[in-house]
């Protein structure tokens, strides 16, 4: 019976375990890329309700952003983490690769471009710095203020809240998700393309939209994994 330390990492062994991994990461992938699109129509169409120079409620810019950045920190943990005990196309690469380098050559991989290369290390970086409050930030913060660019009062503390976006900013979220969301895509082309390979023909995709609702049953895996994690069990 495989003890916790053991279950916590999904063995890549053989061509089958890696075709189960990388069918889980282009599954997830996509329902989260459907996800997003939805909401960057959403973006598009509050947009055109403004101009330049108009003032958003900050309801609606906060809406959007909180949406599009959980399914963004979702998908870059799934295509550029590198923890151990995480699913990501980014650690199955560099697992393979070091397979192929001692000689075990029953599981391939395809080339990447330089293209695809570069933004596998952009979203490596970029997960790491979405999942923590990274203390660079502070200190670009108080670059600012030290240059008289902005104010930093300690007595009293100003909690701000701010009841507008600017449409530049809003707009500036939109093209951010938009941009996102190709280079994602291009990185998920990649992962088909060696899923592919492995299967040993060409793979569809077709998308099935049910109205059979979810069930608490889908939680079963979560909860066990989070168990495994070390995560108390909700009561």
């Amino acid at each position: 019976m495989a003890n916790n330390r053991e279950k916590k990492q999904f063995p890549l062994i053989d061509k089958k375990s890696c075709i189960i991994y990388l069918y889980k990461i282009i599954s997830s992938c996509e329902i989260c890329m459907d996800t997003f699109k939805t909401y960057n129509l959403q973006t598009e169409y509050e947009l055109k309700k403004f101009k330049k120079g108009d003032l958003i409620p900050i309801e609606i810019y906060q809406d959007i952003c909180h949406k599009t950045y959980n399914v963004m920190e979702y998908i870059l943990n799934l295509l550029g983490d590198a923890q151990t005990s995480s699913i990501s196309y980014f650690k199955y690469r560099n697992l393979i690769q070091k397979r192929i380098k001692k000689g075990m050559t029953d599981i391939q991989i395809l080339p990447h471009s330089e293209e695809i290369t570069d933004l596998l290390s952009e979203f490596n970086k970029m997960r790491n710095w979405l999942n923590h409050v990274p203390e660079s930030l502070l200190v670009s913060e108080m670059e600012l203020v030290n240059n008289g660019k902005a104010e930093l009062p300690l007595n009293p503390v100003i909690i701000v809240h701010h009841k507008f976006a600017s449409y530049e900013y809003f707009e500036h979220l939109y093209l951010s998700n938009v941009d996102f969301c190709k280079k994602a895509r291009k990185i998920i082309q990649a992962a088909k393309r060696d899923y592919s390979l492995l299967v040993g023909e060409s793979v569809s995709y077709q998308r099935v939209y049910s109205d059979e609702p979810i069930g608490i049953g889908s939680a079963e895996a979560a909860k066990m994994s989070a168990k495994i994690q070390g995560l108390k069990e909700e009561e």
